[in-house]
């Protein structure tokens, strides 16, 4: 039974310590499902812990890549202080329709080769089919650059965003054609997700911390006009349900703090 689809279990989507206001910076093990994702050693993108053993991710971060190349963190804060190489990625599931063009379909899960141990990670919710987030404030999360063709943050980085409406992404500079349905907008004057964010969690913190999108792409960083773009999680439940059969969510993690 696959008991985490329901932002109502309790051990999914609970944060440890203060609420997020604006950007700055993750507190240690604030976010615990929040985790970077390693190729060849070397950080690429964040993912989302939903399960013990399974994250979710975008799926151009790790397109045509073997899963023998792939290793992922979780529950570090400075990644460059890391001691650990991360956890081993045992498969890769890529969404079937993803376009490398056009970033459609940019979901992927990746299956771990060992459990994560209890003591680092919670899971992130998974949403409710089709849930309203027009109009809702969320926090996108990761240890992207903190401005435009900026370096990497060595910890991790928050910002509160606003989902917009999918008629006003549409509207967005980015033209009609290029916003699918499985897309959704986001940002903040002066917040936005940024290069090397891909693949992390776009949360809305209300009932439970529930990851409703994926970063996927955009024109440039917080640019007047531009908003993040994220795959839609919502859109992929019935995809995820197959990906996530043999998830092993017989041993939620402890809510100790």
């Amino acid at each position: 039974m696959l008991q985490f689809w329901s932002t109502k279990f309790s051990a999914c989507g609970i944060v440890r310590s203060a609420r997020v206001v604006g950007g700055g910076a993750v507190t240690p093990g604030e976010f615990p499902w929040l985790a970077a994702v390693k190729r060849d050693g070397k950080l690429i993108c964040g993912a989302t812990v939903v399960a013990r053993d399974h994250l979710i991710t975008a799926t151009h971060c790790v397109y045509e890549v073997e899963a023998s190349r792939l290793t992922v963190l979780v529950g570090e804060h400075d990644v460059n202080k890391s001691r650990s190489e991360g956890i081993k990625v045992s498969h890769v599931f890529q969404h079937p329709d993803f376009n490398r063009y056009t970033y459609d379909n940019d979901i992927a899960v990746l299956k771990l080769s060992e459990p994560i141990a209890d003591n680092l990670y919670r899971p992130a919710c998974l949403p409710d089919d089709e849930d309203t987030l027009a109009g809702v404030d969320a926090i996108v999360s990761g240890w992207g650059s903190t401005f435009e063709k900026g370096p990497p943050s060595n910890i991790p980085l928050k910002a509160e965003v606003q989902i917009w409406s999918q008629e006003e992404c549409i509207g967005a500079g980015y033209g009609r054609r290029k916003v699918t349905p499985r897309m959704l907008c986001a940002n903040a004057p002066d917040r936005d997700s940024c290069t090397g964010d891909s693949g992390g969690p776009l949360l809305m913190a209300q009932p439970h911390y529930t990851v409703v999108g994926i970063v996927s792409w955009g024109r440039g960083c917080a640019r007047q006009g531009y908003p993040g773009v994220y795959a839609r999680v919502d859109r992929f439940m019935s995809w995820l349900r197959v990906a996530l059969r043999h998830a092993c969510t017989c041993h939620p993690p402890s809510t100790s703090h």
